[in-house]
């Protein structure tokens, strides 16, 4: 077992030295559209990143979910990726940060009750992403992470379109 880990960290290594794509000081802005579980429904965001080192970057993002079943959401994620490249044109990249959200239950829309209750939150960011080059300077994001909040802990996968300047 210790010698198969070896192997795997040996080529991981250098798969990142042969493919890394460098993010120093790249700014990029990306819109998506994203599924929670918890609240399920289609959310929208937009998102902003920039590159501290070669594969460290950090990003900033809202996203808004649209009401269902009388439930909505909107959230404030701030997360570090550490980019890898894994061939030319595709990067993988974990996810790790925070969040804070707000969830907003209105049975008023359906039933007429009239009252309203809203929640707000921290919690944390767990997951992978990938991108894939489109273009020179434009990329397909996707991400699948776990925002592990208490009461409201839900899976969020996305998919959106970045641009790199």
């Amino acid at each position: 077992m210790k010698k198969i880990l070896t192997t795997l960290l040996f080529c991981f290594t250098i798969a990142i030295s042969v493919y890394s794509q460098d993010q120093t000081e790249k700014f990029s802005l990306a819109g998506n559209l994203n599924y929670g579980t918890k609240v399920e429904s289609i959310g929208i965001g937009l998102r902003a990143q920039y590159g501290f080192t070669e594969h460290l970057r950090g990003t900033a993002e809202y996203k808004y979910y649209v009401d269902r079943h009388n439930l909505s959401a909107w959230g404030v994620n701030a997360d570090g990726h550490y980019v890898f490249g894994v061939s030319e044109t595709v990067s993988l990249y974990p996810i790790a940060g925070v969040n804070y959200t707000r969830w907003t239950y209105d049975p008023g829309r359906s039933n007429g009750l009239g009252y309203k209750y809203s929640d707000n939150r921290l919690g944390l960011n767990i997951g992978f992403g990938g991108q894939v080059n489109v273009a020179e300077n434009s990329f397909i994001q996707i991400e699948a992470k776990e925002a592990l909040i208490k009461n409201y802990s839900q899976f969020v996968l996305s998919v959106g379109f970045m641009y790199q300047f």
